[in-house]
């Protein structure tokens, strides 16, 4: 299928090629009929890719402030890498579509196949030929609401949500400040709310349009004294509320809606402009000054969006779905129309032209829509990106996954290594799979895993997915006769990890977890300072960091924090002492609004004798270490400091060892797996491997439960 991306590293926008994305069961596959251009925010993409990295910095205070944080956790090479992957990497254009449904997932029953629906969100209602939109992003169109309008329902929801930020009641006034497509909608909102419109614009011709749709004062504020009309318009009392939707860097707009409002009005920005609130004006009025999000509650919550999780009408009335059927019932009654609005309509296949006029032309673009062909093959997910004869080598990846962590610190490592080959990736989106193909040298993208473990000339497979998606992925892997690299978690539950275990003992194929400490520099040398066969008594912090409940990383269903991370810290403490865990303890300590395993103390028996404590910690200052490891032991004590210094205090004196950088030892760990799998060889000893995984979810176990519970490989074997 052909999709619009934007390199925002090279400023290139493209019309290209990419898999049909994948169906999940949240969701739904749509066929794109119509697709609305938001001219303001999608020429202010297209400009900001033109930026170079100090304007882009000086332009996003905000995620230069994150790239600084990145810098103290994990040190600058690593914060490098993955900000220039972000930037040099395609990503989509585009969020408010209509279209019709041609796949539905399996949770979705309020669907239909053929159903015509507008779909929202940014990163789902792509302009693409098809899209997967979850189905909270989704509604149907009623008869008689015509399906291109409907193309713009998202981008109306926008403006609904504004105006619901502004609090008005029936006969107010209410100020427009900046008539672009949002403006224009607000008024004719405004006029069908029983409330009178006043529309403020530089453009005569906006504000001419904005007249025509009922707005009661037309006002361009260079060329009247609008605070004398506005007292005339109100009686002398201003307007009861403002709604900002201008896209600028002036604070022209800030101004002129503290001058024109009443006291104790609302102000609402619903678009992007300076910010400097004027004290005095803004004081004396006692304003009330608020965002409005997006198209509605549920906007950048995943429960919602990803997850599908509605949330009570009693409770929350108007969610984003619900504003978006607002929107459409609002067309059917005939209380708005956006047939005025449309000035544009394109063919989607000169999408590329029509993208560059936006971003240069001074043509007054109002509603762009792009309509497409109703021919699409919706059973393309998978495309050949490089063409190349049979691979050679005695490694041919293919790879499943690949997001941030994958794409920055696994394959760019792995493709510098000799003898192995890329042979196809597969992510749920095209336009990645279509991305990190161009990117590594895979031969082609898809977006259906499965394509790669039916590949007879795969023999390796990586899987870098979500956690709950490893245990059967690796079982399927495994059964094709493939060896696995996983990244962690290999398992979330002892029956998935005990099927894991069968797996690969009966087919006899290599796996490798994701581990990657133990081939650390700094860790390999602390290795070297403990006495073999000895006990030791060693306390491993881990500075984690808060991470919101609402993320995926913290659902049930993904395992939570425990399972999914704490297996690199009981690996590092299995290569550092050469023994395994026989029993763990853990419990945690009550933080407020932080879940449980956010701050676990897990303490584990080792059969060499050894006692360890790791304090997986969430709550901690992000400038401090986020790895500590303090041994005590034969007469020796060691103090590790997050990869790069150590010192070693033994027989009276003090040894110190520092490293440069923060190497986590994910390149070495790469060059480990290529050689070891090449030669067929088991690079961690296979019952170790699985213990560690055991180890974490025998320890959530035990948080459960309140009692050590012991560890044992057997327990696999059942």
């Amino acid at each position: 299928m052909k999709q619009i991306t934007q390199n925002l590293k090279k400023g290139t926008l493209k019309l290209e090629e990419v898999p049909i994305p994948t169906c999940k069961s949240n969701g739904m596959l749509v066929k794109t009929l119509y697709s609305a251009v938001s001219v303001g925010t999608e020429r202010m993409k297209l400009k900001n890719a033109d930026m170079n990295y100090l304007q882009m910095a000086k332009a996003k205070p905000d995620q230069v402030k994150q790239v600084l944080e990145t810098v103290a956790q994990q040190g600058i090479k690593s914060a490098y890498r993955k900000v220039m992957n972000k930037l040099d990497s395609i990503s989509p254009l585009g969020y408010s579509c209509s279209g019709e449904i041609i796949k539905l997932g399996s949770n979705v029953m309020d669907f239909k196949v053929g159903d015509k629906v507008a779909i929202g969100g940014a990163g789902y209602a792509n302009h693409a030929e098809v899209n997967y939109v979850p189905k909270n992003l989704c509604v149907k169109i009623p008869d008689g609401v015509d399906i291109k309008e409907a193309s713009l329902t998202t981008i109306a929801s926008i403006a609904l949500q504004g105006f619901r930020q502004a609090e008005v009641q029936i006969g107010e006034n209410v100020a427009v400040i900046g008539l672009g497509l949002l403006g224009q909608i607000l008024i004719q909102m405004i006029h069908a709310n029983g409330c009178r419109a006043v529309s403020f614009d530089l453009d005569p011709l906006k504000v001419k349009l904005a007249k025509e749709q009922g707005a009661i004062a037309a006002i361009v504020p260079e060329k009247t004294d609008y605070s004398t009309e506005i007292s005339a318009l109100t009686n002398g009392y201003g307007c009861d509320a403002v709604i900002i939707t201008t896209g600028t860097s002036s604070n022209d707009p800030i101004i002129t809606a503290g001058k024109i409002a009443r006291d104790r009005a609302n102000i609402v920005d619903i678009g992007i402009t300076k910010m400097d609130l004027p004290w005095d004006l803004y004081y004396r009025k006692e304003l009330n000054f608020k965002f409005s999000r997006s198209y509605g509650p549920g906007r950048y919550d995943p429960t919602y969006e990803e997850g599908g999780n509605d949330y009570p009408i009693g409770f929350i009335r108007w969610t984003e779905q619900r504003n978006m059927e607002s929107i459409l019932q609002l067309l059917k009654d005939g209380q708005i129309s956006f047939k005025k609005f449309i000035t544009h309509e394109v063919d989607f296949y000169d999408s590329e032209l029509l993208f560059d006029q936006i971003k240069d032309s001074k043509e007054n673009y109002l509603g762009v829509i792009l309509k497409y062909i109703d021919n699409v093959d919706i059973s393309l997910n998978t495309i050949t990106v490089n063409e190349s004869d049979s691979k050679t080598g005695k490694l041919i990846i293919g790879a499943i996954g690949a997001g941030n962590y994958a794409s920055t610190m696994l394959y760019p490592f792995l493709k510098d290594q000799k003898g192995l080959s890329f042979k196809g990736i597969a992510t749920a989106t095209g336009i990645n799979a279509k991305d990190k193909a161009q990117k590594f040298g895979f031969d082609y993208a898809t977006t259906d895993y499965k394509t790669l473990l039916a590949d007879k000339e795969i023999n390796t497979i990586m899987i870098a997915t979500r956690h709950n998606q490893h245990a059967n992925m690796v079982v399927e892997g495994l059964g094709t006769g493939k060896n696995i690299y996983v990244e962690k978690p290999l398992a979330l539950n002892i029956n998935e990890l005990s099927d894991i275990y069968k797996t690969v003992t009966i087919n006899n194929r290599l796996i490798m977890v994701g581990y990657n400490r133990r081939y650390s520099p700094s860790i390999r040398w602390l290795k070297k300072q403990l006495s073999p066969s000895v006990p030791y008594s060693i306390y491993y912090q881990i500075n984690a960091g808060y991470i919101p409940p609402e993320s995926w990383y913290q659902s049930t269903e993904q395992g939570g924090r425990l399972v999914g991370e704490v297996g690199h810290f009981v690996d590092t403490l299995q290569y550092l002492l050469d023994a395994d865990p026989i029993e763990v303890y853990a419990n945690f300590c009550e933080t407020a609004n932080m879940p449980h395993q956010d701050n676990s103390y897990i303490t584990i028996k080792f059969d060499d004798g050894s006692n360890c404590v790791i304090a997986y910690l969430a709550d901690g200052d992000y400038k401090y270490s986020k790895e500590k490891i303090l041994i005590s032991g034969f007469q020796t004590n060691i103090e590790f400091d997050n990869f790069k210094n150590i010192q070693v205090f033994k027989n009276g004196k003090c040894t110190r060892k520092s490293f440069l950088g923060l190497d986590k030892g994910q390149k070495e760990e790469m060059k480990v797996f290529a050689n070891s799998f090449s030669e067929g060889i088991q690079p961690i000893e296979m019952d170790s491997l699985f213990i560690s995984t055991l180890t974490t979810i025998k320890a959530l176990e035990s948080i459960k439960t309140g009692l050590p519970i012991k560890i044992n490989i057997t327990d696999l074997q059942d």
